[in-house]
C-alpha cells in the first residue's frame, strides 16, 4: 500500500514583530481591491529555506535526519528584515515580499548544507537560485501598469522598522490547505551547531 504525501517545506521561523510588519502589507495591499489578491496571515510568516513539495510520509524521518545533520554544520547567525520588494518584478507583481539582510553569507551556506544533506538522501536539489524573503501578499491575476502601481506604493506606504533576529534552528512544516488558506503544523525541529544524536523533535 502506497503511503500517504505530505506537503512539506523547511524554514526558519520568524519573531512576531516581522510577522506583523508582513500582515501590514498584506491587509494593505488587500484593502485596494484588486483582484486575486491573497495576503498572508501573520502566523503563517515564515523564511523558506527549502521547499520540498508533495513527499511520501514515509519519507517525512529521512527529511528530518537530513535537516538536522545541516543543522549541525552551521552555527547560529543574525538576520533583520529588509526591504519590500516583488516576483517577477514590481511592474507585475505576482508575489509581494520583505526581504532579510544580516548575515546572508551564513544563511546561503545553510541553505547549502541542506540541498548537499537532502540530495544525498535522495531528494532533488533545487535548481532555481535562492532568494530569501518572507511573502506578505500573493496576487492571482495580471494587474495593469495603473494598478500594479497603486499595490507597490500602497505596500511600500506601510510603515515597518528592521526587525533583528537569531536564526537558531530549522523547522521542518507540513503544509495543509484548508477553504480559510493554508495551514501549516510543525513536524519537528532541528538547532543549529547541535549534533544530531542531540537535537530535539
Amino acid at each position: 500500500m502506497t503511503a500517504p504525501s505530505v506537503r512539506l517545506f523547511i524554514a526558519a521561523e520568524l519573531p512576531d514583530a516581522f510577522r506583523e510588519d508582513i500582515a501590514r502589507i498584506g491587509a494593505a495591499a488587500l484593502a485596494l481591491g484588486l483582484g486575486g489578491v491573497r495576503p498572508v496571515r501573520a502566523e503563517n510568516a515564515h523564511l523558506t529555506l527549502k521547499f520540498l513539495g508533495e513527499v511520501s510520509a514515509d519519507r517525512v524521518e529521512d527529511v528530518l535526519a537530513s535537516m538536522r545533520l545541516a543543522a549541525a554544520r552551521a552555527a547560529p547567525f543574525r538576520l533583520r528584515s529588509g526591504k519590500l520588494g516583488a516576483f517577477p518584478n514590481a511592474d507585475a507583481p505576482r508575489v509581494l515580499w520583505l526581504g532579510v539582510e544580516g548575515d546572508l553569507a551564513a544563511l546561503r551556506r545553510l541553505r547549502d548544507y541542506l540541498e548537499d544533506a537532502l540530495a544525498a538522501a535522495g531528494f532533488q536539489r533545487d535548481r532555481r537560485a535562492f532568494a530569501p524573503h518572507v511573502t506578505a501578499a500573493r496576487v492571482r491575476d495580471r494587474l495593469s501598469v495603473a494598478a500594479a502601481k497603486r499595490l507597490m506604493s500602497a505596500a511600500a506606504a506601510v510603515p515597518t522598522t528592521p526587525v533583528e533576529f537569531a536564526v537558531k534552528r530549522l523547522s521542518l512544516m507540513r503544509s495543509d490547505t484548508r477553504p480559510g488558506g493554508a495551514v501549516y503544523t510543525r513536524l519537528g525541529e532541528a538547532e543549529l551547531g547541535r549534533a544530531p544524536s542531540q537535537a530535539r523533535r
